[in-house]
């Protein structure tokens, strides 16, 4: 049997970036059609949000400092958008606030999707991106993911079930752990595997995707 191409996304579902890849990673599964595999590891950007918030929003009381902070990140973010030309709307971004300081949440979310339903995972993922980047939804709360689990068709109760019961947290933590094995440090990066060959990557630029992947293959696959 034919080795497939895997490309393994490091990631956290809060991430402009990654949202904005999408179509590169869309073009990919065209490109390479039936050849390839995409997984996504979830990578934990956002521990706790005072590890990104300047001195002066620290100074604030929490809920003020936090909303500044939301305040720059939707600029960024914003920035972001040329990236992979997908719309990003940053009015009342609100992601994090003095209860929710973290997007465990969201990377949590997934791996309980995975264990609910493999087949969906990557459908509610996409859900999950959509309605924290251009939706501006507060997907750290927990009855925002519970609205994207029942958009995306899982079954809500074993859903919940390993949301809570540990089993999610600890795929969580084989992800994270995968992530530093590897030496992951900038989120997204990509690792492309066929067979015994594998590189490490970062880009947003589709073109980059098909050189290394042609590299690794030496040409195997003929483009769709």
């Amino acid at each position: 049997m034919e080795n497939k191409i895997i490309l393994t996304v490091f990631t956290d579902p809060m991430m402009g970036l990654s949202y904005e890849s999408e179509p590169i990673m869309d073009r990919l599964r065209k490109e390479y059609a039936g050849n390839i595999e995409i997984r996504y590891v979830m990578s934990l950007l956002v521990r706790d949000v005072s590890d990104f918030m300047t001195p002066e929003e620290l100074a604030l009381e929490p809920e003020k400092g936090i909303a500044c902070y939301c305040g720059r990140l939707a600029r960024i973010y914003k920035r972001e958008e040329s990236i992979g030309g997908l719309p990003i709307h940053m009015d009342g971004f609100r992601l994090f606030d003095a209860e929710h300081r973290s997007s465990q949440p969201l990377c949590l979310a997934y791996k309980a999707a995975q264990l609910t339903a493999p087949d969906k995972a990557n459908d509610f993922l996409t859900e999950l991106r959509h309605a924290t980047v251009p939706e501006c939804r507060p997907t750290t709360h927990f009855d925002e993911i519970l609205r994207i689990v029942r958009k995306a068709g899982l079954d809500e109760n074993a859903f919940v079930e390993h949301y809570r019961n540990g089993s999610g947290e600890a795929a969580l933590s084989d992800d994270l752990a995968f992530t530093r094995r590897l030496g992951i440090r900038s989120l997204p990066s990509y690792l492309i595997q066929y067979g015994e060959k594998a590189v490490i990557m970062q880009s947003f630029d589709g073109t980059d995707f098909i050189r290394e992947i042609n590299r690794i293959t030496c040409h195997h696959f003929q483009r769709s």
